[in-house]
């Protein structure tokens, strides 16, 4: 018994005492209003650019990515819409269209990048707001005026030559950001009233 106690060193396998196995941490990634750098409720950049970058994993992704990637893909389609409209001088329509784009392009890209920061922009310097709600407003906001928009600028003026061509790709364009900021409210919902308990309410 010596000889064999006497072969075994500290650390080997074989020893009396086994080494635990490290705790294994779950994140509810559906919970996380601001994921936190390295966890995996973060998504990993995507390859490639555009259009396509922001598309990959849109519908097969968890819901975080899931809304990083359509956060994307409204700002690329606000851009599309932002550089095809030409609002004519009496159309109250286009030109109401063109501020609320401007001001949706402003608003989304700060909450993506404080998204991105860890709430480290934005959150941090305003901690007693409800931004989870507050960010479900903005979004079902944004989508439902939009999407009033669109049938003003279908039925709007469009111009002469080339100018109706632009304008009724810009009413594209905001018909499909509509529709990207409605699908994310419809996300948010889902994070509301699944019955998965909140860890930030």
């Amino acid at each position: 018994m010596t000889q064999i106690f006497a072969q075994l060193s500290a650390g080997q396998p074989g020893t009396l005492t086994a080494e635990k196995p490290p705790p294994t941490q779950v994140y509810d990634q559906h919970q996380v209003d601001v994921p936190v750098i390295g966890s995996e409720g973060v998504a990993a950049p995507a390859t490639g650019g555009g259009f396509r970058a922001a598309c990959a994993g849109l519908l097969t992704g968890s819901r975080a990515e899931m809304r990083n990637r359509l956060r994307v893909l409204q700002l690329l389609l606000t851009i599309g819409a932002l550089a095809t409209i030409r609002p004519q001088y009496n159309d109250p329509w286009q030109w109401a269209t063109l501020l609320v784009l401007v001001h949706t392009f402003v608003f989304s890209f700060v909450l993506l990048w404080d998204k991105r920061c860890c709430g480290t922009i934005v959150r941090q310097l305003l901690p007693l707001y409800d931004w989870r709600a507050l960010d479900l407003r903005y979004t079902s906001t944004v989508s439902l005026v939009l999407y009033v928009l669109f049938y003003g600028l279908a039925f709007s003026h469009k111009g002469y030559g080339g100018i109706v061509t632009c304008n009724w790709f810009s009413a594209v364009f905001s018909l499909l950001t509509a529709l990207a900021y409605g699908f994310e409210s419809w996300l948010q919902l889902r994070n509301d009233y699944d019955g998965r308990p909140s860890a930030n309410n």
